[in-house]
């Protein structure tokens, strides 16, 4: 975090300042005291002079200091008002010494003289605010930025785990079937390795990706299919509906291959005759909704959230870093298919 006083442009800005002010005070004083032009010119110089040193001198406490002002409201405020009246008296000391062959000359009394303590504190406590108000903008601003930093930065972190999770789950599963498939059938396997790379492929391409459109979603999702399809044959029906219109809109990657994943197991390869899967992709109103339907049931329902694993809560945890409260997973049984849809709002 920055010290205070580490401003650009503090030296020209303060010397402006004082110099304006001990304008000020001379015309002022040249057209209401009645004084003579030396001594309005000598309380102009101790001014000016005297509120430079005063306020530099207090800068320079505040950055040996490297004072962050992290006390609490109350101490804060004694402090800053307490600093404000030692530098009032120092000040007027000042003052003292530059007016004292004058004040015996021009009879000027030492209450009289002493009451300039309240203007020279206000001006002071204008000064201490502005300054130290405005250092507490930029800490404040800068601790922000900070956090939203290192809130990305784990943001990113935590989705490359959850990226990185997916791919080792859904080759293992590949892998396990192309094994088993090259005594039986040796050129199903080729088959199967080829759409595998293909997939992979895409995997590789798109790891730093957060997002990307429907059209290369459903490429990759009917490589997907198709190599699922070689292992379960006419066990295995399938459908993609999804607009034109909808093709560009963006993703995040592997999603649906994920969800079909979970379909396959769930359902396809529960049921000794197979089943089908149906994904449709469609907006509606302001959100763009992911459908995947499958044969099946959730009966028993808990036992089958339990069994899901990986695939849908590192979906949900996806969904959560990345839209945050503006996407949603859910799934229901409507007979004779289980329905995961994911729902995300992309359309305010």
């Amino acid at each position: 975090m920055r010290k205070i006083g580490k401003t650009t442009g503090f030296w020209p800005v303060q010397t402006g300042v004082w110099i304006l002010a001990g304008c000020l005070n001379y015309f002022a004083q040249q057209f209401n005291s009645g004084m003579p032009v030396s001594v309005i010119l000598l309380n102009a110089a101790g001014l000016v002079g005297g509120g430079f040193a005063i306020t530099s001198i207090y800068r320079y406490y505040l950055k040996q200091q490297n004072n962050q002002f992290k006390l609490q409201a109350s101490k804060f405020i004694l402090s800053l008002l307490g600093s404000t009246v030692i530098q009032s008296i120092c000040w007027l000391a000042l003052l003292w010494l530059i007016f004292l062959p004058t004040i015996f000359k021009y009879h000027i009394g030492t209450v009289q003289f002493c009451l300039n303590f309240i203007p020279l504190t206000g001006v002071l406590l204008i000064w201490n605010l502005v300054y130290i108000g405005y250092h507490l903008l930029r800490q404040y601003h800068t601790t922000e930025v900070e956090r939203w930093k290192l809130e990305a930065e784990i943001q990113k972190a935590r989705l490359g785990a959850l990226k990185s999770q997916i791919n080792p789950h859904f080759m293992f599963n590949a892998l396990n079937n192309i094994r088993a498939l090259i005594l039986e059938d040796p050129q199903v396997a080729r088959d199967m390795v080829t759409k595998f790379s293909e997939i992979f492929r895409h995997a590789l391409q798109h790891s730093e990706d957060k997002e990307i459109t429907v059209a290369e979603e459903l490429k990759i999702l009917s490589q997907y299919l198709e190599l699922i399809r070689i292992q379960y044959e006419e066990k295995l029906q399938y459908q993609v509906n999804a607009d034109n219109s909808i093709l560009s809109e963006t993703m995040p990657p592997m999603i649906l291959q994920l969800l079909a994943e979970n379909a396959v197991k769930h359902g396809v390869a529960a049921s000794p005759s197979g089943g089908e899967i149906i994904v449709d992709i469609k907006r509606t109103c302001n959100k763009l909704l992911l459908i995947v339907k499958n044969t099946g049931t959730l009966s028993p329902k808990k036992q089958l959230e339990n069994n899901l694993g990986i695939g849908l809560k590192n979906i949900t945890e996806r969904l959560k870093l990345l839209y945050d409260n503006d996407a949603s997973l859910s799934m229901e049984e409507h007979p004779p298919y289980v329905v995961v849809t994911i729902s995300i709002n992309k359309y305010d």
